[in-house]
């Protein structure tokens, strides 16, 4: 059988940062997008959450805007990256965007007021 797309995406990925310790990468056996393979999702502590789709392990230029897009992150507050700020590969395969829990973010509206800060 061959292997499948996230198990070879999670490999390109590790094959381009060559053992550095940039990120946590892990696998997941399934992220409930059978229509929408291959999945990559990125989060960290108190930052947005991204999904994306429709990547394609074989593609280098899918590759390399995980990583690209890993740094735009990174530097960002929150992790919020428009659309247009986010490498051209992962524009139209964005599945989601999820803020923070506590987020301070313009997007964010808190719904109850007991909760508002």
């Amino acid at each position: 059988t061959k292997t499948r797309g996230g198990a070879r995406l999670a490999q390109a990925v590790l094959d381009r940062i060559d053992g550095k310790k940039v990120f946590e990468l892990r696998g997941v056996r399934c992220m409930s997008q059978c229509k929408r393979p291959c999945i990559a999702s990125l989060s960290a502590r108190e930052c947005f959450t991204y999904v994306f789709g429709d990547l394609d392990p074989d593609r280098a230029d899918h590759v390399d805007a995980l990583l690209e897009f890993v740094s735009l992150y990174n530097a960002a507050t929150e992790g919020f990256l428009k659309r247009e700020d986010r490498p051209e590969a992962l524009r139209a395969s964005i599945l989601g965007r999820f803020p923070p829990i506590d987020s301070n973010s313009p997007l964010v509206t808190y719904l109850t007021p007991e909760y508002a800060v």
